[in-house]
């Protein structure tokens, strides 16, 4: 990951914080960002909530260190239990990641990306049954 990088609007304490190999650090980083995407949801920026979530999936879900991608899970999982009810607008983007990382050779990124997935689910309820077949896909083949 290139420190350089700017991965506006996260900061880069919570950048760092998401790629600790701390849970607790992570998870601090975690709570910062359902903070800041609550922000997003109450001015109504869709282009900044997606930015999130695109920057947690690019960046650190699908990173080729596993501190990040622990980091990443954990973000996208703060990410949909601050857009609540809304989280349906965006499930798409929120479960592919985390379905990529089930296949993960280390089995506490597979723990964390159920744990993740379990989030997801938890806040989109039925919106996320379109999505079903491909989260039974991803489960069996775990």
């Amino acid at each position: 990951m290139n420190p350089e990088k700017d991965f506006a609007p996260l900061t880069p304490n919570i950048v760092r914080a998401l790629n600790d190999k701390l849970y607790e650090k992570r998870k601090v980083a975690a709570l910062e960002i359902e903070k800041l995407v609550r922000e997003f949801v109450a001015q109504n920026n869709t282009v900044q909530i997606k930015h999130v979530i695109q920057t947690l999936s690019q960046e650190f879900a699908l990173s080729q260190h596993p501190h990040s991608r622990k980091g990443g899970l954990i973000g996208l999982a703060a990410c949909s239990i601050a857009l609540g009810k809304d989280s349906g607008l965006y499930l798409k983007e929120l479960i592919e990641p985390v379905l990529t990382c089930f296949n993960d050779a280390d089995s506490r990124l597979r723990y964390y990306a159920c744990e993740a997935l379990y989030n997801i689910v938890k806040v989109a309820r039925g919106a996320v049954l379109p999505h079903f077949n491909v989260l039974f896909d991803g489960l069996i083949g775990c």
